[in-house]
């Protein structure tokens, strides 16, 4: 049986989505942290703008799984593994 998700609102539509850019941007953060890569070169080696990695990793921004795939590639991460158990 699949999940119904008709009974929710806008308003906690919008907050799912705030806690799960907060929750990605920290496992983001960590998995950098680990590889010992600044956001500069992170963002350098994935294509991006240091700041926009800075406002995934802050939860500002929601990436898209593209983006996600291109930052793991970037920090030679499988892609599967960062976001297992999710």
């Amino acid at each position: 049986m699949r999940p119904s998700f008709n009974h929710q609102d806008s308003l906690e539509k919008n907050a799912e989505k705030r806690a799960f850019a907060q929750y990605i941007g920290k496992r983001l953060r960590t998995a950098r942290e680990q590889k010992g890569i600044s956001q500069e070169i992170l963002s350098e080696k994935a294509g991006y703008y240091r700041t926009y990695v800075g406002h995934i990793e802050n939860g500002r921004y929601s990436p898209s799984l593209h983006t996600m795939w291109r930052l793991a590639h970037a920090m030679g991460v499988d892609l599967g593994d960062f976001l297992k158990g999710l």
